[in-house]
């Protein structure tokens, strides 16, 4: 049984980023029901889960309702951090208001960045779709004919703020070219369970950085203790980075490769049911 004790020990905080499709959610069913008692207690005991994702503001606002989740969360890999209004007593000023929240990012817009993707489009001619030109041309269906999304989840999906999300259709060498070439434009891109992300040198670990500081800087606490879980390789760069690591089993693709390799666990079952065994670990360990 746990307690609201484990919040805090010697001043620390303790918080969790998780990562969503494959992770939290199942794969498939996008279904978090294996976690839902696990979730009502992290809340009941006060460890924030913060969601992480690759997901858009108008995807993970429904989901955290879902879940009854109220703490910040990070949309589009990175690319933008949101906080519920006065959930902190202080923010900087470089944040803004948005859409009933807070919002930091240095992130160029989506416009910005399609822009400038368009530019390879010649050298990869066929080679990757866009998910702002299929809903062009497709509407909703066509995003929930990649996804398996519904209709009106397909259109959240393409609510995009400061990312694109990219359709590989060729071979694993030209995608390595074509990221390169993104990145010698300015722009960083992450692969997901399924689709390439792309933003401008946004990464989830750098937002659970700059988001723990704010924690912090709050509560006037040194220390706070981490837990990144992700699936993917677009969660590499916060499973690096957090204090501990839960990287989730896949049936669609191997485990991310880590440098590091202390305060690092893999689950044994897949998504969600892999969250909670996982997750569970880590609060014995307190």
């Amino acid at each position: 049984m746990l307690t609201a004790n484990i919040l805090t020990t010697m001043g620390t905080q303790r918080l969790i980023f998780t990562d969503l499709d494959g992770s939290l959610l199942d794969h498939n069913t996008y279904s978090h029901k294996p976690a839902v008692s696990l979730l009502e207690t992290l809340n009941q005991v006060g460890i924030p889960v913060i969601l992480t994702s690759s997901k858009t503001l108008a995807e993970i606002v429904p989901l955290r309702e879902m879940i009854s989740n109220s703490h910040p969360f990070i949309v589009e890999n990175g690319a933008g951090i949101y906080v519920p209004m006065n959930y902190f007593s202080y923010l900087p000023s470089s944040w803004r208001e948005n859409e009933g929240f807070m919002l930091y990012s240095k992130s160029p817009s989506r416009e910005v960045i399609l822009e400038i993707i368009d530019t390879c489009r010649q050298q990869f001619k066929m080679e990757y779709q866009t998910f702002y030109h299929l809903f062009e041309r497709e509407g909703s269906d066509g995003i929930s004919r990649v996804t398996g999304l519904l209709a009106h989840q397909s259109e959240s999906a393409n609510k995009r703020e400061f990312s694109e999300t990219i359709i590989w259709l060729s071979t694993d060498s030209r995608k390595q070219e074509f990221i390169q070439t993104l990145n010698s434009k300015g722009l960083s891109v992450e692969q997901g369970g399924r689709f390439l992300s792309v933003t401008g040198h946004a990464s989830k670990g750098r937002a659970l950085k700059y988001l723990t500081n704010i924690f912090k800087q709050q509560h006037h606490i040194n220390l706070c203790d981490t837990l990144a879980i992700g699936d993917a390789a677009n969660d590499k760069s916060m499973l690096e980075i957090a204090d501990s690591a839960l990287i989730i089993r896949s049936r669609h693709h191997v485990p991310p490769k880590l440098k590091r390799t202390d305060g690092v666990s893999i689950s044994k079952e897949i998504g969600p049911k892999g969250w909670v065994s996982g997750v569970t670990s880590w609060l014995q360990n307190f």
